[in-house]
């Protein structure tokens, strides 16, 4: 885990530059959000990328309650895609109807994926960090929630620890041939700010 010191050391000439962007989206965010404006942040790993959410969080709790907004770091974002794209389809599609302890932990999933779900496609502002899907079914979880949040003109902003080469491989490798990464790209492209 990143200490609160390491994130607090000095930062590169490129923070700097992303840090004084970020501030001026943040000081605009109101319209920002109007126009569905939102961040592909690449190359955020460690210390870079803990201190770029630290600084995106705080500028977040300035306008609470005015701005909905849900952050939700890979790690659980894969859990969740895990559930709805894998386990609770799984579930669902078995021959015999669920019954009893198994039923109710069956509903109790579902219900806490929904919500999750929901959150994401709902939220004014969706932050998604440390985006690196090894599982086919985080890239359809992903691309599923950002086509969801494009079509509804919701900003999102996402953070990966790797280059826009290195993601581009991870989703070809996920989906051969079917162009996601360029669907994908072209999507958060359109209206996000890129920083590298």
């Amino acid at each position: 885990m990143t200490s609160e010191l390491e994130i607090r050391e000095e930062p590169s000439l490129q923070d700097v530059d992303l840090l004084g962007r970020l501030t001026q989206y943040f000081d605009s965010i109101t319209q920002h959000l109007r126009a569905g404006h939102g961040w592909f942040i690449f190359n955020a790993r460690g210390t870079r990328g803990a201190r770029i959410v630290a600084f995106i969080l705080s500028r977040l709790a300035e306008y609470q309650p005015l701005i909905t907004y849900y952050y939700i770091p890979w790690r659980d974002f894969a859990l969740n895609a895990y559930m709805v794209e894998v386990e609770l389809q799984a579930m669902a599609e078995r021959a015999a109807p669920l019954q009893g302890r198994v039923k109710r932990e069956y509903d109790i999933a579902t219900r806490i994926s929904r919500d999750s779900m929901a959150r994401m496609v709902i939220s004014d502002l969706l932050i998604v960090a440390g985006v690196a899907p090894h599982h086919r079914h985080e890239l359809q979880f992903l691309d599923q929630a950002v086509e969801r949040r494009y079509t509804q003109k919701l900003s999102t902003i996402l953070i990966t620890p790797a280059q826009p080469h290195e993601l581009a491989a991870q989703f070809e490798e996920l989906a051969p041939g079917e162009g996601v990464w360029e669907r994908f790209f072209n999507r958060m492209y359109e209206r996000s700010l890129i920083a590298l």
